[in-house]
């Protein structure tokens, strides 16, 4: 728009500046990382263990800190492997990767990571029209400077991978392919502690067709994961992780950098020591978000609508919000959303006041870079949370404004058709029979 030409300007130039700064400490980032200080190093376990043939073994957490400790600088000096808590058929992904040493398949990753990151980005802007209101030169470095994007991509995380597939589950959706979208939510079970959510979600709304789509892919990888892991190791991997989640910081779990329902209630007490009463509390939350969130979708407009796009938008916000274990580089899946809803802030002038301040700080908040700093060095990335609920309520708001203006438009061309069509008829010619 020619006349946020000066904030586009500002925007760009704030981008390039953090994207700069990145740069700058890319080659410290890489030292550290490439001595096994990142998340990839669990990756690279995984795939190790497969490679050697022991899949039957892979949720055996000495057999992670013997094999970790071979290239792990982190791992050796603590004598404890950075745990694998991914589902058994992700770990097939990196088995071509263990065929290059730790540091070498660590930048492969990344570079991967940031083209997949590059793809999804493009692909998102060409299908939804609200993001294409951001020029290309304002919207690239924006992407590129996200933090939790960014975040992802130097842990060597798979937030990248995440991204790609729920941005193709999003498209499918809003072009009312339902079981296409569906296929691409069950691959998106690497990491399922967000696609649970969302199942509930479209079980709620009665989308059928998405849920067939997830089933049939669901199927097939726990199939592959039978055959990577075998009964015995597939049926272990659920009390694996909760007693990953019972060591809390020993598993490198920390709820007050969980940006979500969990890190605001249990961000603030001893993670060695889990309070059981504050699980209750959070799941009753999250159950009730999720709620929320499902009545503020109207899976019965027009899939192009403005009102479909923000309510599906919720939904993935609390998908995230009530996520189990969600952390910092989750918060990807955002930046489009933060974008629309900068968008509408800005541009409709159907909003209220109230409704847009709420979008506008809301996605400030979540596209500042220098606030995720913040945070982080405070160990206090649960207070993410709020702009994250602060948003979805400036949806929720959005949704009804926008539906009330579109039942109103419906309803005047309704009216209007009637006015014609009565007009028509009153001008009809009257024969009179002569005689």
């Amino acid at each position: 728009m020619p006349q946020y030409k000066k904030l586009h300007i500002l925007v760009a130039t704030f981008s390039w500046g953090v994207l700069l700064s990145y740069l700058w400490m890319a080659p410290r980032a890489y030292d550290r990382m490439s001595r096994g200080y990142g998340d990839f190093s669990n990756f690279y376990t995984a795939g190790k263990i497969l490679q050697r043939g022991q899949g039957k073994q892979l949720y055996d957490l000495a057999l992670q800190t013997q094999v970790q400790n071979e290239f792990s600088e982190a791992s050796a000096l603590r004598n404890r492997a950075l745990p694998y808590m991914r589902p058994p058929f992700e770990a097939l992904l990196f088995v071509p990767l263990c065929h290059f040493p730790f540091a070498r398949a660590y930048a492969i990753w990344v570079v991967l990571s940031m083209f997949l990151v590059g793809v999804t980005a493009a692909y998102l802007r060409s299908r939804i029209p609200g993001l294409a209101a951001t020029p290309w030169w304002v919207y690239c470095p924006l992407c590129f400077s996200f933090y939790p994007i960014v975040f992802g991509l130097i842990l060597g995380q798979d937030a990248a991978l995440v991204f790609f597939l729920f941005g193709l589950a999003t498209v499918k959706l809003l072009e009312g392919q339902d079981l296409r979208a569906g296929f691409w939510l069950g691959l998106s079970l690497i990491k399922f502690q967000l696609v649970l959510p969302l199942l509930f979600i479209l079980f709620l709304k009665k989308q059928f067709r998405a849920l067939a789509g997830f089933s049939l892919v669901a199927a097939i990888l726990g199939t592959v994961s039978l055959w990577v892991v075998g009964v015995k190791g597939l049926s272990a991997y659920p009390a694996y992780l909760w007693r990953l989640n019972e060591k809390g910081a020993a598993a490198a779990i920390y709820p007050s950098v969980m940006p979500s329902l969990r890190g605001l209630v249990q961000g603030w007490t001893d993670p060695l020591r889990p309070i059981h009463s504050l699980e209750m509390i959070t799941a009753a939350l999250s159950l009730a978000l999720l709620l929320w969130a499902a009545r503020q979708w109207p899976t019965s407009s027009a899939r192009t609508s403005k009102v479909y796009l923000a309510g599906l938008a919720i939904v993935f916000l609390a998908t995230l919000l009530a996520g189990y274990h969600e952390f910092g580089y989750d918060l990807s899946l955002v930046f489009p959303i933060a974008l629309l809803a900068a968008t509408a802030g800005c541009d409709d002038g159907s909003l209220d006041r109230t409704t847009r301040r709420a979008l506008l700080f809301s996605a400030a908040a979540l596209l500042c870079p220098p606030l995720y700093l913040l945070l982080i060095s405070a160990a206090r990335l649960n207070l993410m949370a709020i702009p994250l609920l602060c948003l979805a309520w400036g949806l929720a708001r959005a949704v009804k404004i926008w539906a009330a203006a579109q039942a109103n438009a419906e309803l005047f061309h309704s009216a209007t058709g009637w006015s014609r069509a009565l007009a028509d008829k009153t001008l009809e010619p009257t024969i009179v029979p002569l005689g």
